[in-house]
C-alpha cells in the first residue's frame, strides 16, 4: 500500500513535470518552441507590423498574376512602410532578420522599372516571408492563405486561399504552370 502510494506520486510528478513544458508545444508570435536556431519569431508588437506586410504582400502577388504593373510602385512603397515599422519593433535576431530581408526586397521592387525585375524583387520578399510560414504553420490557416509550390520554378508562394494556384513566378500572363502543388507543413 505504502509503495503504491509513493509510485502514484512520482508518476502525478512526471507528469506535471512534462506538462510544465507544454510551451514548448504551443506554436504563437514572440515564443520560440524549440530551440532551434532557424526558428523565426517575432514580437507581439512586430506581428501587427507583419500583418501588414502579408497583406501587401497579397496585394503585390495579385498585381503581378494579373500583370498590373502600375500598383507594384504603390505597394512597393506601403511594403516598406510596414516592414521598417516592424525593423523598429522586432528586437535583433531571426525576426528581424526576416523583416530587413522583407525592407531590402521591397526597396528593390519600389526601384524595378520592368515586369522582369518586379518578378526578381517579389522572389526577395518572397523568400523571406516563406520561413515564418515554415516555422508557423498554424499561421496559414490563421491568416487565411495557403502555400504553394511550383515544381517547374521550385519556388513556393503564398496566395489566399480561395482562389485557384496561380504561379506569380510565370513569365507569360496567359499560361500557368502545370504542375502546382499545394504545401502541407506538419
Amino acid at each position: 500500500m505504502l509503495r503504491s502510494k509513493y509510485l502514484r506520486r512520482f508518476i502525478i510528478l512526471l507528469l506535471f513535470l512534462h506538462f510544465c513544458n507544454l510551451h514548448n508545444v504551443f506554436a504563437h508570435t514572440g515564443h520560440d518552441h524549440s530551440h532551434d536556431t532557424t526558428q523565426i519569431t517575432i514580437e507581439r508588437s512586430t506581428y501587427t507590423h507583419f500583418k501588414s506586410v502579408l497583406a501587401v504582400y497579397l496585394e503585390i502577388y495579385g498585381s503581378l498574376i494579373n500583370g498590373e504593373l502600375h500598383d507594384i510602385s504603390v505597394l512597393a512603397q506601403k511594403l516598406l512602410d510596414a516592414a521598417g515599422r516592424g525593423v523598429q519593433t522586432e528586437p535583433e535576431g531571426p525576426g528581424w532578420h526576416m523583416m530587413k530581408h522583407i525592407l531590402q526586397g521591397a526597396e528593390s521592387l519600389k526601384q524595378a522599372k520592368d515586369m522582369q525585375g518586379m518578378r526578381e524583387a517579389y522572389i526577395s520578399v518572397n523568400d523571406a516571408i516563406i520561413p515564418f510560414f515554415k516555422s508557423w504553420p498554424n499561421q496559414l490557416k490563421h491568416n487565411k492563405i495557403k502555400l504553394y509550390q511550383c515544381e517547374e520554378h521550385g519556388r513556393c508562394w503564398l496566395q489566399p486561399q480561395d482562389i485557384p494556384p496561380t504561379c506569380p513566378f510565370n513569365a507569360a500572363k496567359i499560361s500557368n504552370c502545370s504542375d502546382i502543388e499545394e504545401m502541407v507543413i506538419k
